[in-house]
């Protein structure tokens, strides 16, 4: 589920498959985790969602050079579209009024 406290970016980076997505990402897209969840494929989410676990637990994955510290890329399990997103995670959000 997500959380408003948290910065989580998912980006379509790269799309490999011949078929258009059927909820009409394309490369560029960029998606607020905790407010644009509803728009996402239920497909997609279901890996990111394991993604984003991890990196919450603070794991970091093998990454090429062009993708940041704090992210991942990996595949639409539509094997048919292939999208490639990428999720940034940096961490919680500071609330200004708990300092």
């Amino acid at each position: 589920m997500p959380a408003n406290n948290e910065n989580i970016k998912i980006t379509v980076v790269e799309k490999r498959g011949k078929r258009g997505c059927d909820y009409c990402h394309r490369i560029g897209d960029v998606y607020d985790y905790a407010r644009d969840a509803g728009k996402l494929c239920p497909w997609m989410l279901t890996v990111a969602n394991m993604y984003i676990t991890k990196l919450r637990d603070g794991h970091t994955f093998s990454r090429g050079s062009e993708v940041p510290d704090g992210a991942v890329t990996f595949c639409c399990p539509d094997p048919r579209v292939m999208n490639i997103f990428q999720i940034e995670y940096t961490g919680k959000i500071e609330d200004k009024d708990h300092k």
